[in-house]
């Protein structure tokens, strides 16, 4: 690396640090998130465990999981694939003895083996997963294997209602371009994650939990995408003013779901062949395979 280049580097960790020890508030995540999962846990009563971020980020902005890192209760793994995000990351979280982490890109065919190569417990408490692109994959493969984490948080594309079935196709290639190209709808990630064993406890704007059903209970009720979608994001207050950047598709919502899909596929159309989308009118359970079909 250029001098220059480290020297600019050093400047902007050394401001976002002195950002981060300015702002020691408990919880960093976009729409409260954390202070949810937290709940889930307490109601759980599992008060210490191992943690995994998939897609971290720089570890601190819209944060779900720095709350529990920076409990001693608490260890885990966080992964970031971005150079200049995961520099920040490392310079906050190298005073966590709990973390551990990784600079690396997560994909359906290296999840598994990145999760054995830093000795995750099979039976964790927590994952939060957010790589805007082909998650539906990612977490169908992860489940498939040994790992069965107590409770997920999975980002979901929530401008997309159900009973719609939507998912980027996994692609190795495949990257977020910024719009609203991404990830997958509620029902595609409630009808793959239920089919490994789990329950849709809701919905929080643009994240689905998912608790484990023999973990759950009797505690948790399995919501059904409808439900949990309304509840936790078309009929929030304030939702327009939390996702201000779906004003655009907004009108999706309002749309019968032939006319939504048709919407969708004008929407998606410079990405032809890379999606799957089509109507889910019945409760389904299904592990998707590599071609999205």
């Amino acid at each position: 690396m250029h001098p220059q280049s480290s020297l600019a580097l050093a400047k902007r960790l050394l401001l976002f640090g002195r950002h981060y020890r300015r702002s020691l508030k408990l919880d960093h995540s976009y729409a409260g998130e954390y202070a949810y999962l937290r709940k889930i846990m307490t109601r759980l009563q599992i008060a210490k465990g191992f943690v995994v971020d998939v897609a971290a980020s720089d570890g601190v902005g819209s944060s779900s999981t720095l709350g529990f890192f920076r409990d001693v209760n608490w260890r885990g793994l966080a992964v970031e694939m971005d150079p200049d995000k995961f520099s920040k990351l490392a310079f906050v979280y190298a005073g966590f003895t709990n973390a551990k982490l990784a600079r690396s890109r997560v994909t359906p065919s290296n999840v598994s083996m990145l999760m054995r190569g830093f000795e995750v417990p099979p039976d964790f408490e927590l994952l939060n997963l957010d790589i805007d692109s082909y998650d539906l994959y990612v977490i169908d493969e992860l489940l498939k294997g040994s790992f069965r984490p107590k409770v997920i948080s999975m980002e979901i594309n929530e401008k997309i209602p159900p009973p719609i079935f939507f998912t980027v196709n996994y692609d190795d290639a495949h990257y977020w371009r910024g719009d609203h190209f991404f990830g997958c709808s509620l029902t595609a990630a409630a009808s793959v994650v239920k089919a490994h064993g789990y329950i849709l406890e809701s919905v929080q704007y643009n994240n689905a939990v998912f608790v484990r059903a023999d973990v759950a209970g009797t505690l948790f009720d399995d919501l059904s995408s409808d439900s949990a979608y309304d509840v936790g994001y078309r009929n929030k207050a304030d939702r327009t003013k939390l996702f201000p950047w779906n004003a655009d598709v907004d009108g999706l919502l309002a749309l019968s779901t032939p006319d939504a899909i048709k919407s969708l596929n004008e929407l998606f159309a410079k990405y032809d062949g890379k999606y799957t989308l089509r109507t889910l009118s019945a409760p389904d359970t299904r592990t998707c395979s590599k071609t999205g079909k």
